[in-house]
């Protein structure tokens, strides 16, 4: 199914949630830093495995860094 991912579009395997996402797009799920939201609705890291996406979701990823 197709999805976009901070505006690009990507296919992906039906029934994909957030969790198995960042796992598809090389993230580690379990790091600090990571904020998810789909479709407009920020999804709490406690929800990502039971969040599924759905054919034209639009995810937005953002990553925190350190540096200056």
């Amino acid at each position: 199914m197709k999805i976009r991912v901070n505006g690009e579009e990507k296919t992906v395997h039906p029934n994909v949630n957030v969790y198995d996402l960042l796992i598809v797009l090389e993230l580690n799920p379990t790091q600090a830093g990571i904020a998810v939201a789909v479709d407009r609705e920020v999804i709490p890291k406690t929800a990502w495995q039971a969040t599924e996406l759905r054919e034209d979701s639009e995810v937005e990823i953002i990553r925190a860094v350190q540096g200056g």
